[in-house]
């Protein structure tokens, strides 16, 4: 069981890191904005629902990387 609570307290951890950083206000702000706008963009081209989540993770993949400070 200890395992698992190591996951869990490195889970912790890391979400709490994250969250201190200072860009990630921006960061999720402009993910948000991007996804919306993707899943828009998807759902003019008739792309599937279940494809959603990938083109967000690739979009947000590149707006965390344009934006300093962030995660």
């Amino acid at each position: 069981m200890s395992g698992l609570a190591d996951k869990a307290k490195g889970a912790a951890q890391d979400k709490l890191s994250k969250d201190s950083q200072p860009g990630n206000n921006v960061e999720r702000t402009a993910d948000n904005t991007v996804n919306q706008g993707m899943d828009k963009a998807a759902n003019n081209a008739g792309v599937p629902q279940q494809a959603d989540n990938t083109a967000n993770e690739v979009a947000d993949r590149k707006v965390n990387r344009d934006i300093p400070g962030g995660n």
